[in-house]
C-alpha cells in the first residue's frame, strides 16, 4: 500500500476548505477563531458553540465530545474512517490527486 504524503496535504488544504465540505456554519467569528456546531458528535443546534476552529492555524477542538487536531484528523474524525482512508476521501471531494510518497 503506497503512503500518503501528510505533510503536503496539510500544507495545502486548508481548514475552510475542509469546513466549507463539511457544511460548517459558524455561529460566531471573531477573526481567525470560529465556533459552531461540532459535526464530529452531530451537534444539530445552529446557536451551538461547542466546537471551536482556529482557522490560521488548522486547528480544531470540540468542547462537549474533546475531539481535537488538524483539518486532516477532523475529517477522518466526521467520516469515521482512518487517517489514510480520509486523506485519500478528502483529496477526491476536492478533486485533486492525492500526494503519494514516492519511494527511491
Amino acid at each position: 500500500m503506497p503512503g500518503v504524503d501528510f505533510h503536503v496535504l496539510r500544507n495545502e488544504i486548508t481548514m475552510e476548505q475542509v469546513l466549507s465540505l463539511l457544511g460548517f456554519e459558524p455561529a460566531t467569528r471573531c477573526g481567525p477563531q470560529w465556533h459552531g456546531a461540532c459535526p464530529v458528535h452531530g451537534s444539530t443546534s445552529n446557536r451551538s458553540r461547542s466546537l471551536s476552529v482556529n482557522v490560521e492555524r488548522g486547528r480544531y477542538y470540540c468542547h462537549k465530545c474533546h475531539s481535537k487536531g488538524n483539518q486532516l484528523e477532523l475529517w477522518a474524525a466526521v467520516k469515521k474512517m482512518s487517517l489514510y482512508q480520509a486523506a485519500i476521501d478528502l483529496c477526491r471531494a476536492l478533486g485533486r490527486d492525492t500526494p503519494w510518497i514516492k519511494q527511491w
